[in-house]
């Protein structure tokens, strides 16, 4: 699901004006739709299925997103999947997805990306992280109670660090195993340019997601994430598109009729 409110929907239920986080991967009017000419190295790219394990984890970790990999260049995309650690085609990452977006870390320097690439082709064949996926679903589930003081940013951060020191396990800095989007985390850490200073294996796709400019952080980011656009805006925003453009326009009034005239 990849909800989006119009200003007055959201005013509706929310006429304190107190911000949540934004569930959609394209808020309001922003939706770009892009291709891979308009990629970076080290842009990452977010993606969900129509597939139940997908809803599971869009569900727990209240975003539309369930899958984070990242951009390495010349076509192909480093990922963490059930197989292991693997470099694939963005065609094959593409095919495998209903709906992807990218969103890119700023002053991320070339000798940086490099690194990234660097990283993924070394971690390339590492298994993935099943016990790190076990102990993050109840954590996905318990941090929520972190977002019942919306008004405090200082209090959500301090919140979901606590719990994540109580229920995950410390990372010990020399992981051979990654979950998606702990893998994403290591590779910019491995580059000098960090996401964020969470554990890598604290943070979820939604997580990073959330790390956006305009969103409201579960964990603080190093710097905000710009948007990118969309590379395959999936079936809810085609949809949502195809809507705007078909809804008639009203006629314009005949001269005269509610207007006034300069005389």
């Amino acid at each position: 699901m990849d909800v989006g409110l119009s200003d007055r929907e959201k005013h509706s239920i929310n006429p304190v004006n107190v911000q949540f986080q934004s569930l959609s991967s394209a808020p309001g009017k922003t939706l770009r739709e892009i291709n891979q000419a308009d990629l970076q190295e080290g842009d990452l790219l977010f993606s969900s299925t129509i597939g139940l394990k997908s809803l599971g984890i869009r569900i727990l970790s209240t975003s539309s997103v369930s899958h984070v990999a990242v951009y390495i260049g010349e076509g192909q995309v480093a990922e963490a999947v059930g197989e292991g650690v693997q470099i694939i085609s963005l065609k094959d990452a593409l095919t495998h997805s209903d709906k992807m977006f990218a969103l890119r870390i700023p002053d991320l320097t070339p000798e940086q990306a490099s690194q990234i690439r660097q990283f993924a082709s070394q971690k390339a064949g590492s298994r993935y992280n099943y016990l790190g996926i076990a102990e993050m679903v109840p954590f996905m589930m318990t941090k929520q109670l972190c977002s019942l003081n919306p008004f405090s940013a200082d209090f959500r951060q301090q919140c979901v660090k606590g719990l994540a020191a109580a229920q995950l396990k410390a990372p010990t800095g020399d992981e051979s195993s990654y979950f998606c989007s702990e893998f994403v985390i290591a590779a910019f850490e491995n580059a000098g340019h960090p996401l964020t200073l969470a554990a890598p294996g604290w943070v979820s796709p939604g997580d990073l997601l959330h790390m956006r400019e305009g969103d409201i952080a579960t964990l603080a980011p190093s710097k905000a994430l710009v948007y990118v656009g969309h590379i395959k805006p999936g079936i809810y925003l085609r949809s949502r598109a195809l809507a705007k453009n078909q809804a008639p326009h009203p006629n314009p009034l005949p001269q005269g009729e509610g207007t006034d005239r300069v005389r």
